[in-house]
């Protein structure tokens, strides 16, 4: 039998890992490596797992990976530089336009400085803990202008993070579509964008496959190193699709059988 090795924290293992653990537990041996269970110092760690699932994306989340990456052979779902680079938006929003994938023009301004373009979302920089999207929508002179409040607690609340802020121009969309991606896996939603109607799964339908947003998929799972992931894209009036957000960490909950999925594709590459 097969040693899959969990690397979570507590929310992740509670509220999104169940059945997916589960069903391991049916065809894999399983250990776990919690976030809040461990310090930085891993020299007393031995490990004899045929593969490494990070389900999180916490700072020590990410050490731990990178140590198992460095110290052994034993594959890692998803490393440690997939991941950071899928949480900080800035850097993943530069790679993914170095290698043609179509995002939103961006930028990273000082906090009180605007964009120059005249609709847009304002999302935090570094998209790492677990959260609800919080927007706060506002029309000037008919443009629509979206704030995450996360962003602004970031950069101006008490005890603020960062100087900056994350710009992305605002494309608007009839539809959102939802790309989920395990190894060779592809599955496509569409619902009402979440600004519209914030119940996402009340209005998601699955879809046919769509030749073009494959392709744009499964290049930007590769620009950004990611096997497992989730991308949302809009549409844009004359029928551009773009890539608005990527998730090293998606909750593969939504989709029937997902856990199953999930975990038949980490058996897979545990035996090769």
């Amino acid at each position: 039998m097969v040693k899959i090795g969990l690397i979570t924290d507590k929310y992740h293992l509670e509220k999104k890992s169940a059945q997916f653990l589960k069903y391991c537990k049916n065809h894999a041996d399983v250990s776990f490596y919690i976030e809040e269970d461990y310090f930085l110092d891993f020299s007393n760690y031995s490990f004899d797992e045929n593969i490494f699932f990070v389900k999180a994306k916490g700072d020590l989340i990410i050490n731990l990976a990178k140590f198992i990456e460095q110290e052994t052979d034993i594959p890692v779902i998803n490393s440690s530089r997939s991941i950071s680079l899928a949480f900080n938006r800035f850097l993943n929003s530069v790679f993914l336009r170095k290698e043609g994938v179509r995002v939103p023009d961006f930028t990273l301004n000082p906090v009180g400085k605007s964009p120059p373009y005249k609709e847009y979302i304002i999302k935090n920089i570094i998209d790492q803990k677990n959260y609800a999207f919080n927007p706060q929508i506002q029309k000037k002179e008919g443009f629509l202008t979206v704030t995450d409040k996360r962003a602004i607690d970031e950069s101006s609340g008490r005890k603020p993070k960062y100087t900056h802020v994350y710009f992305q121009e605002f494309i608007k969309s009839k539809w959102e579509y939802k790309v989920y991606l395990f190894g060779d896996d592809i599955f496509y939603y569409k619902q009402i964008p979440v600004l519209v109607n914030p119940d996402k799964m009340k209005s998601r339908i699955e879809i046919e496959k769509d030749q073009e947003l494959t392709e744009i998929a499964y290049k930007a799972a590769e620009a950004i190193g990611l096997t497992i992931c989730s991308m949302d894209f809009l549409k844009s009036k004359k029928g551009d699709f773009y890539l608005t957000d990527i998730n090293s960490s998606p909750n593969f909950n939504y989709l029937k059988n997902g856990p199953k999925i999930v975990g038949d594709y980490l058996i897979r590459r545990a035996k090769t």
